[in-house]
């Protein structure tokens, strides 16, 4: 299988990851990995993906170092981490972030899979289990409802800015629900000049998820409109919600139709879709070898 190139994901505006000093530099290791550590019921169409530390990602590195997905056959996957038989499949870093491992042929189906995920900093070992099924749909997000927010102060930039809480219901999937990702943009502000990524959570739960953003004092002085998309675990993007609108100081709701800028939310669609347009290409090629075999 020829292997495409991928496309870059730009890293959220919100530079600093929680509960990181502001001074503090990022740690040059893996954060997280999808499929998530321990999910079970993984598509067998899946690739794995490992998120890096803000800018610890360069050319220099060999991906194919960074990260090793093997078959567990009999072996624990503890064991399996480092012993058990290492599949074949590229290996690419993209951006300064991400590094993507897709495997050369869909994975065994009800199988247990182990890998390493390497840094300068420290490695994250990771599993997971496969079901029977491919990925054959986007996932499905529910009504975003109406933000709180609050007054508070911002150390790492200065001054005080307005904390916004947007809580929903977790998205419904054909793969397993610890893949996929919430990505928030904003897409009308006082200082939005095109859709801006900012908050990015992984949440385990299918009941209510809460995301989190602060605008600045300077944000906040207009209407501001935002909007929620799920993806899911080969990039299968959510993008039918529609933008809500709020009012930062006042707290006034207001129909979203009437202050949307035109194309917001298609924008912001895109924006999420470079991060699955080479994925996309990779899975249907994968279907068309699988049809032909058929």
């Amino acid at each position: 299988m020829a292997f495409v190139t991928l496309a870059f994901v730009p890293s959220p505006s919100f530079a600093q990851d929680a509960g990181v000093p502001c001074d503090e530099p990022p740690y040059r290791g893996p954060l997280e990995v999808t499929p998530a550590s321990g999910a079970g019921g993984v598509t067998i169409d899946a690739y794995v993906k490992v998120l890096y530390g803000e800018g610890t990602l360069g050319p220099e590195l060999d991906p194919e170092s960074l990260i090793e997905l093997r078959h567990c056959g009999d072996l624990g996957p503890f064991e399996c981490e480092t012993a058990g038989e290492r599949v074949p499949g590229r290996a690419q870093i993209v951006g300064d972030r991400w590094v993507f491992f897709v495997p050369d042929g869909e994975l065994l189906a009800n199988a247990q899979y182990g890998g390493i995920a390497r840094g300068a900093e420290g490695d994250l070992p990771f599993s997971f289990r496969t079901g029977t099924t491919r990925d054959l749909r986007a996932p499905t997000l529910g009504n975003v409802g109406s933000p709180a927010t609050a007054r508070v102060d911002r150390p790492c930039e200065g001054g005080r800015g307005f904390r916004v809480d947007v809580r929903f219901d977790g998205a419904t999937d054909d793969g397993p629900q610890g893949s996929i990702e919430y990505l928030l943009y904003l897409t009308r502000g006082a200082t939005v000049d095109a859709p801006e990524l900012r908050a990015r959570v992984r949440s385990l739960a299918t009941s209510e998820t809460t995301m989190a953003f602060v605008l600045s004092d300077a944000e906040a002085v207009a209407p501001v409109c935002f909007v929620v998309h799920a993806v899911d675990g080969l990039g299968n993007v959510d993008s039918d919600g529609e933008p809500v609108c709020f009012e930062p100081v006042q707290g006034t709701y207001f129909e979203a139709c009437s202050v949307s800028a035109p194309g917001a939310t298609n924008r912001a669609a895109n924006g999420v879709g470079g991060f699955a347009l080479g994925v996309a290409a990779v899975v249907l090629a994968r279907r068309r070898r699988g049809a032909r075999r058929a």
